[in-house]
């Protein structure tokens, strides 16, 4: 065979001339491909096999006023428009609390006034979160640690509260350890009035998960 004759059949395997019958156009081949050659330049877009994808039209007054309507809803049901039934739902608060309590925290006076507090150092593993269960809303607050700096009125005495074992559900079971960076020469004093804190802090803790349940 001469090399012309080589030439003349070898045919290109997306040509879709009538020469070559086995070939097929890409749009059969490939149900994603854009097909600009089969609709005119001002026609909506389309994929083969297909429907219209961007043909957009703005919402109608009557399809606004419904989004209004179920936005209204969510507002006053404290949960999403979509959760009509109630079922489970929970909106996360964790770092307004940590907030709140950074700033409450300190602002408390010790029953014997031995001590004031500086400020919260760490909150370890908190959440806080508004639920809602079979149309029912619960707010908790959990929360691993919290370190609180202490330090003696007019002295050197210094350290840290520890808060652990926060639950909105088991507030009893709040526990409290004093950790002294410098010792006071009344220390057994000061560690008494710390711990004195406790019902104070159980306070706080009680006004953020009402102010929680406010949300």
């Amino acid at each position: 065979m001469t090399m012309a004759a080589v030439s003349q059949s070898s045919t290109n395997p997306e040509d879709t001339s009538e020469g070559n019958a086995n070939a097929r156009p890409l749009a059969e081949k490939s149900s994603y491909y854009y097909a600009h050659n089969q609709v005119r330049s001002d026609s909506p877009k389309t994929l083969v096999g297909a429907t219209e994808i961007y043909n957009h039209k703005a919402l109608d007054a009557e399809q606004v006023a419904e989004l209004e309507r179920q936005a209204s809803q969510t507002l006053e049901s404290g949960h999403s428009s979509w959760n009509k039934g109630g079922t489970w739902e929970e909106k996360d608060y964790t770092k307004w609390a940590e907030q709140r309590l950074k700033e409450l925290l300190p602002k408390i006076a010790s029953p014997k006034g031995l001590v004031t507090f500086k400020e919260v150092s760490s909150i370890d593993d908190c959440h806080a979160a508004n639920v809602f269960s079979r149309g029912k809303k619960k707010s908790v607050i959990e929360i691993e640690k919290i370190k609180l700096g202490w330090k003696v009125e007019g002295g050197e005495a210094k350290g840290k509260l520890e808060i652990t074992e926060v639950s909105s559900s088991a507030l009893s079971e709040l526990h409290l350890s004093v950790k002294v960076d410098k010792a006071g020469n009344n220390q057994a004093e000061i560690d008494a009035d710390l711990k004195a804190c406790k019902p104070a802090i159980l306070d706080v803790i009680n006004a953020i998960v009402e102010e929680l349940a406010s949300k």
